[in-house]
């Protein structure tokens, strides 16, 4: 399996907004890392987009034993499929690769004229 994308590892929590409310904080990033990203397909990738509304990925790593991944990680990805933010849905974790289940952004591209 070749690991060829460049990913990067955010971390985001929420802060108090000062009237009983939480805001996100900006994202922090915790590392680097290198991975294989692909988009989900078939009737996987419909079920998928039906359920959340937008594409689905299947990123791929080498399995890190420092951290435990979560769903309070997101994944910064600069690639063919253009620079996103992928929100980890499901972590499956395996001897040698950890494989996250993400949902893309929901923002389309804007055009200026």
């Amino acid at each position: 399996m070749k690991l060829h994308s460049e990913l990067i590892l955010y971390e985001q929590s929420s802060v108090s907004d000062g009237a009983g409310g939480m805001t996100p904080s900006p994202l922090t990033e915790i590392t680097k890392l290198w991975g294989s990203v692909k988009p989900l397909s078939g009737s996987i990738g419909m079920n998928f987009q039906q359920t959340y509304g937008v594409q689905g990925y299947e990123v791929t790593i080498r399995t890190d034993f420092d951290r435990s991944p979560d769903r309070n990680y997101i994944l910064g990805y600069n690639g063919i499929y253009g620079e996103k933010n992928l929100f980890i849905v499901y972590p499956l974790i395996d001897k040698h690769y950890t494989k996250f289940i993400c949902k893309g952004e929901n923002k389309l591209p804007t055009e200026s004229s």
